[in-house]
Order: C-alpha cells, then structure tokens, then sequence
C-alpha cells in the first residue's frame, strides 16, 4: 500500500494544481496543433522550435499525474510510468535510428539538431525521462523526486537560455540544446509543483524556513536564477548590434555581475539584521509572556496560601461557636480570633483593590499643605503597642523638616506601610529607627532596621507586587507583599521617590522616602 502524500495548505494545494493545469495545457496546444495541423499551436513563437506529439502527451501525462499528487498517489505513479514509456521509446528509436512511424511535425516547423521525426529532442528525452523518475518516486522517495525534477529544470533553463541568446540556431554541440518553448514552460511549472508537493523533505524545508537561512535561499535564489538571463541577454544583444566585441562583452558581464552580487550581499545582510531585530522583539515578548505568565501562576499560588490561612481560622472558629459547647470566657476568645483573621483577610483584599486602582490611575489625591511630622506620629502611634509587644527598641527623631503638599492619610499610609515591613522583619531584641530631615528641597523620611536584611539579588525586585523576600523571622512571614509596592506607588503620586538598601542578609535595612517640600 502507498504512503498518502503529506497533507498541503489551501496555498500549496491550488498552487500544485495550477503548475499541473500549464502542463497540461502547454501538452494540449501541441496535440491540437498536430491533430488539426494548426502550424501556429506546434511552433510558438513563429520560428521557435516545434512540439512533437509525442512531447505534447508527455506533457499532458505528467500534469495530469501531478494533479494527483495529494489525492491519489498511485494514479500519479501509473501516469509517471506513461512519461517514462515515452522516454524509453524516444530513447530507443535513438538507439536504432528509428522514428517507429509515429507522427512528425510539419515539415517547416523547426526542430533542433539531431532530432528524429516523431521524436522529442535528445534533451527533452532526457527530461521526461527525469520527470519520469519524479513523479514514480515521489510518494516513497519526496528527496529522490526533487533531484530528479531539479535536473529537468536545469535542461530546460539550459535550453531556454539558448532560445534566448542564439545557440540554438548555430552549429555545434549548443545546436542540440533546441527544445520547444511550451516544454520548457510546462518543465518550469512541473518543477514548482513537485517541490510544493515535497514540501516536507529535501530542500524545500530550508528554502521555506522562517529563519536567516531561509530568508538568505528566497532572496539569493530568483536573482542566481534570473540574474544570467538578464547579463547574457544584454551581452549577445550589445554584440549583435556591434556596441562591443566578444572579449570586451566578456568583461563587462564579468564587472555586472561582481557589482549585482555586492547589491545583493548587501541586500541578503540588511535582510538577516532586519529578521534578527524582528526575532529578537519576537524572543523579547515571548519571554516577558513566559515571565508574565510565571508571575501569575506565583501571585495565584500566594493568594490562596495567604488568603487559606485566615479564612479556615475564621471556619473553625465558626464551627466552635456552632456547637454552643463554648464557656463564656472561651467564647469571647474565639470571637476575638475571629475578628482579628477577619481583620486580616479584610486588609489583604483592601491591599490588593489598593494596588489595582494606583496601577490604574484610579487612586485620586486630596491635597493639602501638611507637615510630615504629623502623618509619622500617626503611624507610629498606630505601631507603638505592636513595637512594644514584639520587645523591639524605637527610636525616633523628628526634627522641623518642611511642609509638603500632599494626602495627609495617604503620607500616613507610607509610614506606616514602612514601620509594618519593618516590625515584620525585626526579631525581639531589634532596633527601628525612625528620623525626618531637610534635605536641599526635599523632606527625606527614614526607616531603618536592624531586623533580617535584603539580599542583594532580591533588592531590585523590592518594591513589586507580590514580591516576598525569602529572609524569614520565626519561620513564616505573612502577607501578599504588597506594601512596599503601595509604598512606591504614593510616593511617586506625591511627585517623590522611595530608595531601599541593604548590606545584605542579617544586617537590616534602611528605606528613605524623599517628598518635594513647598515654600513655607
């Protein structure tokens, strides 16, 4: 059983289609030329060499059995066998100097040297017998195929070029290269539907490649392939009408073709810079998805941990007062418990919300002249009793530093924000130290700490979303991560700026904001 051809894209398919469709009808022409002995159909142009019949139904056979190519394999092999019979019989009455009386061409149709009446041209034999070998070999063998087709498309480039300058029409051995204008046409579109129809195997993979080595093929191939066509018929049509001699033609195709090949280099370079920039920027995005994406699967796995925690405290302390098997005294603990976790749970949500609105722009300011004294007094009243509870040693200096134009409760939520991150970090026994200072037009709030520290490849990453550093006190930190990112966002909505340094893991940390000041 034959293997079914890979399957094509809609663009390969019709393309297949329509190579084998100028096949068909190149090999179509000549038969009705020859039945009708309509001079016009056998040799076109007027002069150019004719189509023997039994070209023209290898044409037909051979469109006829490309067209198959995707849906019936075997249907092609059997009409690649009538192709190749043709050749043996072309290449056999060679042999014997017999034409076996099939049909001839009319006797002022041209055909090229050496070639028998009723017959193909010695090199148009040698096609077929190439296409031939193609089309048999193509479902088993795609590599096999292409070279085979390749080789026909090089005897009939040969041949055209030789329509094209001449040769065709002088003595010697380039007499022999004469072969009718609509086989070559038809050999041309073969060769295009076989690589399509072989896309997956020999070299149609490289020449379709998205990368540098396919862009190099695609740009450097028409132009090898045109590009002799071009200086070689410039050069025969200069000498012809006595512009220059052979030699100094020579020369000159010499000097084109150097300075079209540099164009080209040129080309190809500019080419490979733009599709590495392209790729690049491709690579770039990708991998800000893949971190994106990662970063998502981070905050989801942190969310459900933190927001788990509070939430099956509150479940199972509901379950206790459910029961009413509670003293009075115990139950007041149990609500108690809850309401601190609820507390909790209600805060990360709030950080959360918080962080969605500055990221949006939708967190709006309500200015006033303040001094930032009062907004750290705040906060640090709100933290005393927790400072105090963890036996952790404050210290403070709140000297005259200015006013600033800002949201009282907003600078107030900066403090306290850093005074959190900072008794959340500090073991008993640490120390807090809290100052304000002038600074040039600035009003610089410090916070320091003598508590685990930043590593120094987490600094970078401190003030993001959801970024928790893996320096722990007591085993566990609770917390999204979000209140230095909230930090970050006021301070700049402020017009400020926010700093944090570290001397590493076990040697603290110390955040300074810096608010513009206002004229007193």
């Amino acid at each position: 059983m034959l293997p079914s051809m890979p399957g094509r894209s809609m663009k390969g398919s019709s393309l297949i289609v329509a190579a084998s469709a100028v096949a068909v009808l190149c090999g179509a022409i000549g038969i009705v030329g020859w039945l009708f002995e309509i001079r016009g159909l056998l040799s076109i142009p007027d002069g150019a060499p004719g189509l023997s019949p039994l070209s023209a139904v290898g044409l037909v056979a051979a469109g006829a059995a490309l067209m198959c190519a995707v849906r019936s394999p075997r249907s092609m092999q059997l009409l690649g066998l009538v192709v190749l019979a043709i050749f043996i019989v072309a290449a056999a009455g060679y042999m014997t100097g017999s034409s076996f009386g099939l049909g001839d061409l009319p006797s002022d149709v041209a055909r090229g040297a050496g070639t028998l009446p009723g017959l193909p041209a010695p090199n148009s034999m040698i096609a077929f017998g190439c296409i031939a070998i193609a089309l048999v070999s193509m479902p088993r063998h795609p590599t096999i195929a292409q070279s085979a087709m390749l080789l026909a498309f090089v005897i009939a480039y040969l041949a055209a070029l030789g329509e094209l300058f001449g040769a065709s029409l002088v003595e010697g051995l380039s007499a022999y290269s004469a072969m009718s204008p609509q086989t070559i046409v038809a050999i041309g579109a073969l060769t295009l539907g076989v690589l399509y129809a072989t896309a997956d195997a020999g070299v149609m993979p490289l020449v379709m490649d998205r990368g540098v080595a396919g862009l190099a093929v695609r740009r450097f191939l028409p132009i090898a392939v045109g590009l002799p066509v071009v200086l070689g018929g410039l050069r025969v049509a200069g000498e012809v009408a006595g512009l220059f001699d052979t030699r100094f033609g020579t020369a000159l195709m010499a000097v084109a073709s150097a300075a079209l090949a540099g164009i080209l280099t040129i080309d190809i370079a500019i080419a490979i810079r733009d599709l590495d920039q392209r790729l690049g920027r491709e690579h770039s995005a990708r991998a800000i998805a893949e971190s994106e994406s990662r970063i998502k699967n981070d905050v989801l796995s942190l969310l459900t941990q933190e927001l788990r925690t509070p939430a099956n405290v509150i479940h199972a302390q509901a379950h206790l007062l459910q029961a009413g098997v509670l003293t009075q005294e115990r139950t007041q603990q149990v609500v108690e418990t809850v309401s601190v976790n609820a507390a909790r749970l209600r805060q990360y949500v709030d950080d959360a919300m918080e962080v969605a609105s500055l990221a949006q722009g939708g967190l709006l300011l309500e200015p006033l002249d303040v001094d930032p004294r009062d907004a750290v007094r705040a906060a640090l009243d709100a933290w005393a009793s927790r400072i105090a509870q963890k036996g952790i040693t404050l210290t403070s200096r709140l000297t005259p530093s200015g006013i600033v134009r800002g949201d009282p409760a907003r600078i107030q939520r900066i403090a306290g924000n850093l005074l959190s991150n900072a008794v959340k970090f500090t073991s008993s026994g640490g120390e807090i130290r809290v100052e304000t200072v002038r600074d040039g037009d600035f009003v610089r709030l410090t916070v320091a700490d003598t508590g685990v520290g930043i590593a120094a490849d987490f600094l970078p990453y401190v003030f993001e979303p959801f970024r928790r550093s893996g320096a722990l006190v007591d085993g566990h930190v609770e917390g999204l991560g979000l209140g230095l990112a909230i930090v970050r966002h006021l301070v700049e909505l402020h017009g400020g700026s926010v700093t944090a340094s570290s001397d590493g893991v076990g040697h603290g940390a110390s955040f300074v904001v810096r608010l513009p000041s206002v004229a007193a």
